[in-house]
């Protein structure tokens, strides 16, 4: 009889970090996504001066600075594994990691069109901000339902050379989403001289109100 090969301590801590990895860069990845949709469509309510770099912006590109590499690093140590030793596809640690995170992304798809679906029979308007919202979540959730679907599968096993170009489209994603970030929001040099222009600003409007006051 074929008995199920034993997930080793090394298995575990490759499949958890590789799916922390995973989970927390994605949401810093829709998160960074979020903020370039919230400057390109910026709520005039917001005052005179928004900094960005005092939000999510810089945390979340950082968290992918770091997160992307440890990722594909972690899915590249698992699946050379995998082509050493075969019985590695068929530990109970891997198959628990694709099948969570299918299920989270299916979750995170149907979720996102009862949103949308709701947002419209409600009669709220449909905002582009709030489509393109929809549609970042609809694609990165989408993306990671068919990518770990295929593994499960084995196709990336049997296709070695098609989940390096995955895996090198995934690095030019992330790489051009973070010098996007720059372009739109701007360097942290110039959002820090917008934000001693916006001190001065209220200083001036402090110093003035001070006055008027006084006189």
């Amino acid at each position: 009889s074929m008995e199920k090969p034993k997930a080793t301590p090394k298995d575990f801590f490759l499949w958890a970090g590789a799916m922390v990895s995973l989970y927390a860069g994605v949401i810093a990845f829709i998160s960074l996504l979020f903020e370039y949709i919230n400057q390109t469509f910026r709520d005039t309510t917001l005052g005179y001066y928004y900094d960005p770099y005092a939000g999510g912006v810089a945390y979340a590109m950082a968290s992918l600075i770091v997160l992307a590499p440890v990722l594909l690093i972690l899915m590249r140590v698992i699946r050379r594994s995998i082509e050493a030793d075969a019985t590695r596809s068929e530990v109970w640690v891997r198959r628990w990691a694709l099948f969570l995170t299918i299920f989270v992304a299916g979750a995170t798809i149907v979720v996102d069109l009862i949103v949308l679906i709701n947002t419209f029979l409600s009669g709220e308007e449909l905002t582009a901000r709030f489509l393109l919202k929809v549609l970042v979540v609809l694609l990165v959730a989408g993306a990671g339902f068919m990518h770990f679907l295929a593994d499960v599968w084995g196709y990336w096993i049997q296709n070695p050379h098609y989940a390096r170009y995955i895996n090198w489209a995934t690095g030019l994603l992330i790489v051009l989403s973070i010098a996007a970030g720059f372009l739109i929001v701007g360097s942290p040099q110039s959002q820090r001289a917008m934000r001693i222009d916006a001190q001065r600003v209220n200083d001036l409007q402090s110093l003035q109100s001070q006055i008027l006051n006084f006189y």
